[in-house]
């Protein structure tokens, strides 16, 4: 009798990882611990098998050349050194990449090169003569009105020429104070003034809306300029502005108008804000400063820089808006770093603006010139900023422009970030103001033209001005800022880095992990595993019993 199964060569079998055949649950028998310290070439010749195993069924491309029996030593060297270049080009793509998603985190580009204009405001724009007193209120009403009939002769002298000079303050020019402080015997005598609100006096005698302005247009249609202008304070003072959100009236309209601040959908002259103003030298003299300072400025911000349009001229003002946006995702780095900051992160050390207002690069840098005359005058003058109940700033007095006064360089200079760094620095005194732009910063770029009028057009004792504002074109450009590599593109990016070089895969990683950690583990220590199943002992098989039928021998039969 014999057995099928012997007919055939049995097939070697598989060694099995955890274990053995003789129920040895692993290659390290406690009894072989102690003496593995000793020696360590048997440690080593129990990797190499396992090492040779990972690379036979190992997802990295090359791998399995490395440890190929059927290959020759010199293929093997080879493929060894693909594989080493491969890793080492792999890793300068990387470093590259990694470089430039840390250096070059956000990047601006062209969003819309074809934006209409009505989907911005239009901008604010701000008329300050520079002479803007009633003399005839200045002189009889004013100081009955504040001083009282009963003032001596000495303080109306001083209230009238104190009045006077700092009607023309601006922040960055305060020369018309030198004539006044120059005098002595008025500066001792200012004191005197110190229970008087400058900034109340100076609207009481500034010259009315009707004393400058003659005609106003808006979108081609006549309008009465003192329903659309209204008197503010700026960093030059006083002025007269158009569609503005500073003021608390204008505020209000925002929220019961839904079309204010006025927006225009038409481009070229004659489509915006036509204004004409006239001073009349008889009545109103200017003292031999005549023309109109011009201020475009965003509808939020408190003040901005002017320029002079002289009298008896025509003036074109044309203005391209430039809108540029941010990603929301560009939150997560610093505002140093995306050079932009959100209004709403005000904890943010870079943050400054004023009370109230909307962020916006002009509101911070008006911010930062109101925080230089507090820290050296202890005051803040309500003519030129605003004060917030919240701010803990006391009104400048009278006696207290003569600090402003000594202090007329400093604030007549502003350095940025850093300017030293390409500009030599001249001033010994001057302001440093940090300010960041908005994440949606919206820019009025303008084109100032002007022409003298005709002789024909030229009346005397009395000077006239035309100014044409409007947008240059019906369209306009916005930019957007994003970030350049995200985390996930730079994930991307490796994945498709790591596949091109070495055919692997984030799998390929944890494979790579688990075969040299747990499964090394249990390669080696597993002589404590449980297993909860009982263990089944494999029965033989039955034997065969192979029955063959009797040959049947042929007999010869006689009958």
């Amino acid at each position: 009798m014999f057995y099928p199964q012997e007919l055939f060569p049995r097939p070697r079998a598989r060694p099995p990882l955890y274990g053995s055949y003789r129920q040895e649950t692993g290659l390290l028998q406690p009894s072989d611990q102690k003496r593995l310290k000793h020696h360590r070439g048997k440690f080593q010749r129990l990797l190499i098998p396992y090492i040779k195993g990972y690379c036979t069924v190992s997802s990295v491309h090359g791998l399995r050349y490395l440890t190929d029996p059927k290959l020759r030593v010199f293929e093997r060297c080879i493929w060894l050194l693909i594989l080493v270049g491969t890793f080492i080009c792999a890793t300068i793509v990387y470093v590259d990449l990694t470089t430039l998603y840390n250096a070059e985190r956000v990047q601006t580009t062209i969003e819309n090169t074809m934006q209409p204009i009505f989907y911005v405001a239009f901008p604010s724009v701000g008329l300050c003569s520079r002479s803007r007193v009633n003399w005839f209120t200045l002189e009889n009403e004013a100081p009955d009105y504040f001083l009282g009939a009963n003032a001596s002769q000495e303080k109306r002298e001083i209230f009238k020429k104190f009045i006077e000079a700092v009607s023309d303050v601006h922040f960055n020019e305060m020369k018309s104070l030198s004539k006044f402080f120059s005098n002595e015997s008025l500066a001792r005598g200012i004191n005197q003034l110190d229970d008087l609100d400058v900034t109340e006096v100076l609207k009481y005698i500034n010259l009315k809306c009707r004393d400058i302005f003659v005609e106003c247009n808006w979108r081609s249609k006549p309008y009465d300029c003192c329903d659309i202008f209204e008197l503010q304070r700026t960093e030059l003072g006083y002025c007269w502005v158009f569609n503005s959100l500073v003021s608390e009236e204008s505020r209000q309209r925002r929220k019961e108008d839904k079309y204010y601040p006025r927006r225009n959908a038409q481009s070229g002259p004659g489509s915006g804000l036509q204004v004409h103003l006239r001073r009349n030298k008889t009545r109103h003299p200017t003292s031999g400063r005549s023309g109109i300072y011009v201020m475009i400025k965003h509808p939020g911000q408190w003040s901005d820089s002017v320029r002079l349009l002289p009298a008896n001229s025509n003036n074109r003002i044309s203005v391209a808006p430039r809108f540029t946006g941010s990603d929301a995702r560009t939150r997560n780095l610093k505002p140093r770093v995306r050079r932009c900051i959100f209004p709403d992160e005000i904890h943010d050390p870079l943050y400054k603006n004023l009370p109230g207002f909307l962020y916006w690069r002009g509101n911070c840098r008006s911010r930062c010139h109101q925080e230089y005359v507090v820290q050296l005058c202890n005051c803040s003058p309500s003519l030129l900023f605003p004060i917030h109940k919240d701010d803990n700033f006391t009104v400048c007095k009278a006696s207290q422009f003569k600090c402003l006064y000594d202090h007329r360089r400093t604030f007549s200079v502003e350095r940025l970030a850093m300017e030293s760094e390409y500009v030599d620095d001249v001033y010994t005194d001057s302001m440093f103001c940090d300010c960041l732009n908005s994440c949606s910063q919206l820019i009025y770029e303008t084109i100032h033209s002007s022409t003298a009028m005709d002789e024909s057009e030229v009346e005397p004792n009395v000077y006239n001005l035309h100014i044409d504002v409007f947008f240059q074109s019906p369209w306009f450009i916005t930019y957007y800022t994003h970030m350049r590599f995200t985390f996930v593109e730079l994930l991307a990016n490796f994945g498709g880095i790591i596949g091109l070089f070495l055919g692997a895969s984030l799998l390929s990683a944890i494979e790579l992990i688990y075969y040299f950690t747990i499964g090394l583990y249990l390669y080696l220590f597993n002589g404590n595993r449980k297993t909860k199943e009982p263990e089944v002992k494999a029965t033989p098989a039955p034997p065969i019993t192979l029955h063959f039928r009797r040959k049947i021998a042929p007999k010869k039969v006689v009958y």
